[in-house]
């Protein structure tokens, strides 16, 4: 199971309600926070790992996205990791977790720190760029492989995501 902090304001947008959730006994590596940007005008999501800052960015979602939106979630992130340098078995993990998504209230401030970060850099990423330039998968490599994290212990999102399964289900 993943559980996924929302800000109440994305969270009225998607047929999913929040829930009430002990994440206590969830590992962090579980554990997501997804916020809305816009986008000229187009509308984006941020989705950020709390353990590793692995990072998913979908620009120009339609409405039917959002109405299966732990769908669209779970395709995405699959694609991502099969575009990044993780081994077969981190995958298969996260993926099988992926499988059930509870959406709760936005609990941690450094992801959410990371995030706000991140946009900055998407910004300038993006910048002087229209919606049909932006080229999405480059720019969700640069993310996890490319963009440094003072925070975390390997610096890069891909390498503390491989760090963590190899430290913790060695």
């Amino acid at each position: 199971m993943f559980t996924i902090g929302v800000t109440e304001k994305l969270a009225a947008s998607l047929p999913m309600k929040r829930e009430e959730f002990d994440k206590r006994e969830l590992p962090e590596i579980y554990r997501w926070q997804m916020n809305h940007f816009t986008f000229g005008d187009r509308d984006g999501l941020i989705l950020m790992n709390d353990r590793t800052a692995l990072t998913l960015i979908l620009f120009g979602l339609e409405e039917q996205q959002y109405e299966n939106i732990d769908n669209v979630l779970r395709g995405s992130l699959k694609q991502l990791l099969q575009m990044l340098d993780v081994k077969e078995e981190y995958k298969k993990d996260l993926l099988d977790h992926s499988k059930k998504v509870i959406l709760t209230k936005t609990d941690n401030r450094r992801t959410l720190g990371r995030m706000k970060e991140s946009l900055k850099f998407l910004e300038a990423f993006t910048e002087d760029k229209s919606y049909d330039e932006i080229d999405a998968v480059e720019m969700n490599r640069w993310m996890n492989e490319e963009m440094i994290f003072s925070t975390l212990e390997n610096t890069y999102p891909v390498k503390e995501l491989n760090h963590y399964y190899e430290k913790e289900h060695a």
